[in-house]
This record gives C-alpha cells, structure tokens and sequence, in this order.
C-alpha cells in the first residue's frame, strides 16, 4: 500500500483496488473461447467383393471431404452408418455432410435409410426454430433426391450419365440459382470462372435431367436447381440444388478436391454458425486409419479414412496398410495373367 503526503504534512495509505474485483473486471474483457463446431459426416459402406472390403473395416470417408473442412477449424464427427443412436448424435453435432462414395442406393439401403432417418431428424430440429444445415456432395446429393422424392425409388429414380472419370464442366446457372442463398455472396469474377471455365470435378455415373428432376414434383417442390451441367455426350444434368425451405445444399460435382472452390466450404461454415446446438461431448471411439487410396479406388481418391464399426467385423485392422494393398495389387497382376479375375477398388 503506497503513502502519500496531505496538504497538512500528514501521510496515510492510498488504497489498492480489490484483487478480486481486478480479476472479474479481467474475466469480463477477456476474450470468450470461440464455439466449436461440429458436422457429422456418414461413413459410407465398402462393396462386398471388392478388393478394400477384404482388409479394411465396415465403412470410409474420402478424406478429402474431412480436410476440407477441418481447414476452417471445423471438428468431424464420423457417424457410422450402422448406428441406431441417431438423437445421440443430433445432439453432439452442428450441421450433416453426405459424402460422396460409391454406395448406389439400390445396393446399399442401409446407407439410404441412415441418411433418411438424419434428414427428418434435421427438418424437425429446423421445423423448431433451430438452424440446422446439410450438404450433400455427388453421392450425397443424390440421396437428397431420392428422399425428396417421397416414394424410395432406389432402383429406377436415378438416370445414367456419361460424367466419371475427372470431368471438368462448367455450371449453368438458373435464374433461382443466380438469387440463391448459396450464391448470394459470390463475387462477378467467381460467377464468371464457374460458368465460362471447365473447373468444376465430377466423378458420377447417375443423376437426374433438370426436364425429370421438375417432372417428379416432391422434388422441385423441396429442392430449387441451382445449376446444371453437361456431360461428355452433351445431355444435362442437375449439378447443384438448394433446399426452398430447408437449409439442404447438393452438389453433384466436388468442390471438396480443390481449393479453388473452397468459397462453397465457407458458405456451408456459415450455414453452421447458426445453429445454437450445444454440442454434448462424444464418448465412444471408433477405430480408424488413413491410408493412401488412389490406385485402388480408380484416381477417385487420393486418400481414404477407414472405420472400424461393427461388434462382429471380421477385418484384421493390422492388415489395412498401404503394404496390403501392394501384396494384393501384386496378386492382381498375377491373376492378370493367370487368367483369372481379380475385383478392384472401393
């Protein structure tokens, strides 16, 4: 405690502030920790028979679609799409994120219904005043669909076109697309590369013709065409879609592969601010590793999360190495020409 010196020649004590009352002044200006925030992204599951499933887990997630997001400190919460806990984890997440795969849903239903059964679920929690996005990429968008259509045509819904192997197009935008949420904030000089350059990736087989997508009315009725495409053959495509009501957001192509695109990733970041879920701690973990993918799964992906799921999995997790993959590329080629087939990728 200073002293100072009176008028009169006297000295007394200066008092000091209170510490605590210093230190609640300090809490009060200090900085709140910033929200984490988390999506929850559906495993998808490996194709019996093909050369993964012999070694590695029940499901993965390109990580691509991980890092894309991650790189705007947004946390993954891997969602297997075996799980029966689907309020349990509503409550630990932000937004869904559908990613892309090679799960057709006519031979993968148990895939379908997961994402069906986490689609009501959010239209409720939206339904109730709480923003709760989703984002469908390639695969996923076509789940979108498919649900939107009311009726499960998993088999017939769908049509083919000729736009795998690394397409690069271009997106045509409707006049919804041009005043859509999504691309409200795009700048003139976006629009135009998107839409004059060959710079958007596409690795589908199936989709929908804007001319069907309309024709089948649940689906023009939930969902707004943002843009189409083409394909190698000419004919279009419906290469993004926008929830008319919903905060749902498709696209067919994968702006996840590059970063040229990641003002779609920070739109979707956006989309899960307003969210107001208080997220509830995670407890249980899955078995997982990352492993490099991209001679295996036909230059899809570069590299591949693998999950570890189910009670009664009968995959050796120390046999999905990199050193694997190379022992059955290797018998591959000897069944190449032994004659015998061999069945590869994802």
């Amino acid at each position: 405690m200073k002293r100072t010196r009176a008028k009169n020649g006297r000295t007394h004590k200066k008092p000091r502030a209170n510490k605590k009352l210093r230190a609640n002044k300090k809490s009060r200006t200090a900085k709140k920790p910033k929200r984490q925030l988390v999506v929850g992204m559906i495993s998808v599951p490996l194709t019996p028979g093909k050369q993964y499933y012999q070694v590695c887990g029940d499901s993965y997630i390109a990580s691509s679609h991980i890092k894309w997001l991650q790189k705007f400190r947004i946390k993954i919460l891997p969602i297997p799409y075996t799980t029966k806990d689907f309020k349990g984890y509503m409550c630990r997440i932000n937004g869904l994120y559908f990613p892309s795969g090679g799960a057709f849903a006519g031979t993968q239903k148990a895939y379908y219904n997961c994402c069906k059964k986490f689609l009501k679920l959010a239209m409720k929690e939206n339904d109730k005043g709480n923003h709760f996005p989703i984002w469908g990429g390639c695969m996923g968008m076509q789940q979108l669909m498919i649900i939107a259509d009311g009726h499960d045509d998993l088999e017939k819904l769908l049509q083919r076109f000729d736009s795998f192997d690394n397409l690069q197009s271009t997106l045509d935008f409707t006049e919804e697309g041009l005043n859509s949420r999504m691309m409200r904030r795009a700048t003139k000089a976006e629009f135009k590369k998107l839409s004059t350059k060959n710079c958007t990736l596409n690795n589908h087989k199936m989709g929908l013709s804007p001319t069907k997508f309309k024709r089948h009315q649940n689906i023009d009725k939930f969902y707004k065409i943002v843009s189409t495409s083409k394909d190698r053959k000419g004919r279009d495509y419906v290469s993004t879609i926008e929830g008319r009501f919903y905060p749902f957001y498709g696209v067919q192509w994968h702006p996840e592969r590059s970063a040229a695109m990641d003002y779609f990733a920070k739109f979707f970041v956006n989309e899960l601010k307003k969210n107001h879920t208080k997220n509830k701690k995670s407890t249980r973990k899955i078995y997982t590793k990352e492993i490099d993918c991209f001679n295996y799964s036909n230059r899809l992906y570069k590299r591949c999360r693998f999950y570890w799921h189910k009670r009664t999995s009968k995959h050796n997790r120390r046999l999905c190495s990199a050193a694997q993959l190379l022992k059955n590329e290797t018998e591959k080629n000897k069944g190449k020409k032994s004659g015998k087939k061999f069945n590869g990728g994802v």
